[in-house]
């Protein structure tokens, strides 16, 4: 008796690989996995020639931000780092396109331009706001910028 089901079993168990490996037009329908695209960029990430995360995009914004406040004759300075950060947000804004955080950080990217008192700065805060306008018009910030900015930049 403990022959036969032991045969049994082990019919069984062969019938259920045979038929795992079955030709397609034996096989059971499975349903498409969605694929997930993720809209907002994770924050292990990094940006652009230095790195930057979206938290060290952010930073880096303040940052420069504060050391124009405190010290504007050293807009040059400040320049060439926020060079650095615009990079990263083009890296940034081409993997995660949707990202809602982007509109905010190329706000504050024009703000920072706006803020050098020179020829290039002024250039550079010029190309961000037509960047900010072209695409992220329906926001909030791109409407902060025409109010703040569009006089600045004419």
């Amino acid at each position: 008796m403990r022959a036969r089901i032991h045969f049994f079993a082990a019919s069984l168990i062969t019938s259920a690989i045979l038929l795992g490996s079955a030709s397609p037009a034996f096989a059971r329908p499975t349903a498409a996995k969605p694929v997930l695209a993720l809209r907002v960029a994770p924050a292990d990430e990094y940006f652009g020639r230095l790195k930057l995360s979206i938290l060290g995009i952010r930073n880096q914004l303040r940052d420069l931000g504060l050391r124009l406040q405190y010290a504007p004759e050293r807009g040059a300075d400040v320049l060439g780092a926020a060079s650095f950060v615009e990079d990263a947000l083009h890296d940034w804004e081409r993997k995660y396109p949707a990202d809602p955080w982007l509109a905010k950080s190329v706000y504050q990217l024009t703000s920072l331009y706006a803020q050098i008192h020179s020829a290039e700065g002024t250039q550079n805060a010029a190309r961000a706001f037509r960047w900010l306008q072209s695409r992220y018009a329906h926001t909030q910030y791109a409407a902060q910028a025409r109010t703040e900015l569009s006089d600045t930049l004419k």
